[in-house]
């Protein structure tokens, strides 16, 4: 018969491995979030926890409670690890710990002998917990000449810059496999290294490495870019190329001086086309927009203007438009600089300031070439304009792009420059401004039904609208709430209206007001259209089109 001492005693550690199991797991699920945002992956660490978890039950049925003496310090000691190598990796938004402790043990990491460990680990691509795969191998860089680098040691290369290009090679892995365009490397007060990446348009920070190990990184990038790496006083720029699961990305990298230390970014360009090889289907335009785009860009002569920021894919769309051109039947001649996509049967050619190949010139001589359409990169001058206009108007449909607003803006800015409105009037077809938005997230998009007021803000229908969507995050959009990007635009066709306007110095105002009588849609209701389908939320329409 079982005393009621021993009942009792058996009831309190029950309830004692019964509360360490939850704890346990509450712990396996918090690792399982904070791994994924902090280390770019969980499964290490996943495996890690389930098996020790595994093994501590498996000794309870096999020496009973008692085991608990056992389980109740080592438990917690297995977190231990996972702790210290997250403070050392983790951006200063993520740590934990105040930031003297943190900076304590990346010191410590370093003087340690376990500090190459750690210092592999937490690089990007390094080959341990701070990778997206489980190397750095699956990426292959090409140097300025077009040369491999494999990153062992070669071409003369001490030991610490092969390992330092090795861990460029895992940052611009993970880079390719989070989608970023661009990597900055911008040394921060108490000598470390910021590591940020450009998602869907908007920077995100990485990782923080200690200064030696970063001003190391950013050397080995000089390398690859064959610039001077001795020379850290002055800006300097450089290309390279990384291959990676058959596609080619060229990487544009730029650095320059700054108070803590040199910087370094990195422009990475798909070079073999992706979005543009499925024409302007995959740009995210509205179908009535679509066909009149369609209608423009297969006109024997005229210019199609496409406006916006920088980074809001004017030379996206301009290829998409090209890629649905008779690239067999018609001489295809691009200006650009530089040249961002490769395209099959399409002359390009790179502006060169060094050689003084400017747009303008080399329009010159390609009008000698008997072209049927011309794209130039950018018209930045009343000169490259007017050749481009002059094109236009004699048998060359010619596309461009100029950095303005909208579409009317497009307008007066050309007439800022100089240029007449005659000309204007008779080589302007149609001019496109478009930007960016993010996309919701499909895993975690939340939907709620929009307030009253909120509607009445935008000018929606109450009646047309039962269900908006935003955005929340999960470990497949990085927490963001959002994954990929498509595009919102608004086209202006010149018509005689329009045209009547350019005759006197017409106002932004009478531009717009005239375009919205044509039928023109602004770049907001474009954005509110992706709202209303669950494409976008109100939040991001209202950051991209204000």
């Amino acid at each position: 018969m079982v005393s009621t001492d021993s009942l009792e005693q058996f009831m309190a550690r029950g309830a004692v491995w019964l509360v360490l199991a939850v704890i346990w797991a509450a712990a396996c699920v918090w690792v399982e979030r904070d791994a994924p945002r902090v280390f770019r992956r969980a499964g290490l660490f996943r495996i890690f926890l389930v098996v020790l978890g595994t093994l501590l039950f498996l000794t309870t049925c096999q020496f009973g409670l008692r085991s608990l003496a056992v389980m109740l310090p080592l438990l917690p000691l297995a977190l231990v690890p996972y702790g210290v190598m997250r403070e050392i990796s983790a951006p200063p938004e993520y740590q934990l710990l105040p930031r003297q402790f943190g900076g304590i043990l990346q010191k410590a990491a370093q003087v340690l002998p376990i500090g190459r460990l750690l210092d592999k680990l937490r690089a990007p691509g390094g080959g341990g917990f701070g990778s997206t795969a489980a190397g750095s191998t699956e990426i292959a860089l090409l140097k300025k000449n077009g040369q491999p680098y494999d990153g062992k040691d070669a071409h003369g290369l001490d030991q610490e810059t092969s390992r330092a290009i090795r861990s460029v090679q895992g940052i611009l892995l993970t880079a390719i496999q989070m989608r970023a365009t661009d990597v900055h490397m911008e040394p921060k007060v108490g000598d470390e290294l910021q590591i940020r990446y450009r998602i869907d348009g908007i920077l995100q920070t990485i990782s923080t490495l200690p200064g030696a190990a970063g001003r190391a990184i950013v050397s080995a990038g000089k390398v690859l870019a064959d610039m001077d790496i001795a020379e850290r006083r002055r800006p300097q720029d450089g290309t390279f190329a990384a291959l990676y699961s058959g596609r080619k990305f060229d990487v544009r990298a730029a650095s320059g001086p700054t108070n803590f230390g040199e910087k370094m970014s990195l422009r990475l360009l798909d070079s073999d086309g992706g979005i543009v090889k499925s024409g302007l289907n995959g740009i995210g335009m509205r179908e009535s927009t679509l066909k009149t785009l369609r209608a423009i860009i297969h006109k024997p002569d005229g210019m199609l203007i496409v406006c916006g920021p920088t980074g809001s894919g004017k030379t996206t769309s301009l290829y998409a438009a090209i890629s649905e051109i008779d690239v067999l039947s018609r001489n295809i001649i691009t200006i650009e600089d530089p040249i961002e996509y490769r395209l099959d049967n399409i002359s390009q050619t790179a502006v060169n300031t060094a050689a003084d190949l400017t747009f303008a010139k080399i329009l010159r001589s390609v009008l000698r070439q008997d072209p049927d359409v011309i794209l130039v990169g950018e018209i930045r001058d009343k000169e490259t304009a007017e050749i481009a206009m002059e094109s236009a108007v004699t048998g060359h449909f010619v596309f461009s792009t100029v950095h303005a607003n909208d579409t009317a803006t497009t307008i007066t800015r050309l007439l800022d420059m100089g240029i007449e409105a005659t000309r204007m009037q008779a080589a302007v077809t149609a001019v496109l401004a478009q930007r960016l938005v993010r996309v919701l997230c499909e895993k975690c998009k939340v939907p709620y039904k929009p307030a009253a007021d909120e509607l009445r803000k935008y000018g929606i229908p109450a009646a047309k609208v039962t269900m908006f969507y935003r955005e929340q995050g999960c470990p497949a959009c990085n927490g963001t709430g959002y994954r990929g990007r498509t595009g919102i635009h608004e086209l202006m066709v010149f018509d005689n209206a329009i045209r009547a306007l350019l005759v006197g110095r017409p106002s932004i105002e009478a531009i717009r007001a005239a375009a919205r009588k044509g039928g023109t849609r602004t770049l907001q209701e474009s954005c509110l259209y992706k709202v209303i389908e669950g494409v976008t939320s109100l939040n991001e329409c209202a950051r991209v089109s204000k």
